[in-house]
């Protein structure tokens, strides 16, 4: 009784009076665990976290690199990244806070270990690749005939005065131009802009599937990511919206979002591995 008093108790205060992550955190685990055996998990924890303010650079910092957790603001990279590290915690039977800041170091950097600015997975395809070694997602794109487009990644060290980490530090650029080094020529997987408008519903796309949206700007492989979640039988965005400034699901259908975006190629399609 006196867990259920307690708990009751967390539901009613203020978040702020608790701790307003950590709560939060701990109170979706918690239902999570309750949840039917076929439920999405990924949509779940997804649309928990609507009306959550978009905020452009969250991550970006003065001072040395550390783990920034904040269910109170997101962008799109660290909406998925949150999303993607409840999704572990589940799986994993975790449901502390402690635990959950663990999965999120796991997802965001590189070998799960926070070493500076350039151990953060700041390209999208570099994330890709380095959660999809270790289980977390599988992407599907490669299945999917996609058409490939050769870039070299390198748009961080070519615009340097938009990244505040390189300012005061030559060593954060030296690093990234290092992490970058792996990238060159990279062959990207992508389904076409074109494709996707007019066949949208042919393609294998689940709901809490990640959707990856490639872009034309040059050096750049990837520009936003969010969920797909379906309204009635046709794909929607979820996302961490800077046209809404907030997470929300996209009014419009994917492909009629696709079309409104110029510098859009094309998507990948990444999906959550929810169970072990």
């Amino acid at each position: 009784m006196r867990w259920v008093a307690v708990g009751m108790l967390l539901f009613l205060l203020p978040l702020q009076a608790v701790g307003q992550d950590s709560v939060k955190v701990e109170r979706l685990l918690s239902c999570a665990a309750r949840l039917p055996s076929d439920s999405c998990r990924t949509l779940f924890f997804a649309r928990n976290l609507l009306g959550v303010p978009y905020v452009a650079g969250t991550l970006e910092e003065n001072g040395p690199e550390r783990l920034v957790v904040s269910l109170q603001k997101l962008d799109c990279t660290t909406f998925v990244e949150t999303v993607v590290a409840l999704v572990e915690c589940n799986k994993r039977g975790q449901c502390s806070f402690a635990d959950f800041k663990k999965n999120l170091v796991r997802v965001r950097y590189r070998g799960g270990k926070i070493d500076g600015y350039a151990s953060r997975l700041h390209y999208f395809s570099d994330w890709i690749h380095e959660n999809e070694a270790r289980g977390i997602v599988s992407e599907l794109t490669d299945s999917m005939n996609p058409s490939i487009r050769i870039v070299s990644l390198n748009f961080m060290t070519e615009h340097p005065d938009a990244y505040p980490a390189f300012r005061n530090s030559p060593s954060a650029y030296a690093a990234m131009q290092q992490v970058e080094r792996a990238w060159v020529d990279y062959r990207m997987p992508y389904i076409p802009k074109s494709r996707v408008i007019s066949s949208a519903d042919s393609l294998d796309i689940q709901d809490g599937d990640i959707i990856v949206l490639t872009t034309s700007v040059a050096g750049l492989d990837v520009s936003h990511v969010g969920f797909a979640c379906r309204v009635g039988t046709v794909v929607h965005l979820l996302h961490a919206s800077s046209r809404y400034k907030q997470v929300t699901i996209e009014p419009v259908s994917l492909s009629d979002y696709l079309q409104s975006q110029k510098t859009i190629m094309g998507i990948r399609i990444v999906r959550v591995n929810e169970r072990r």
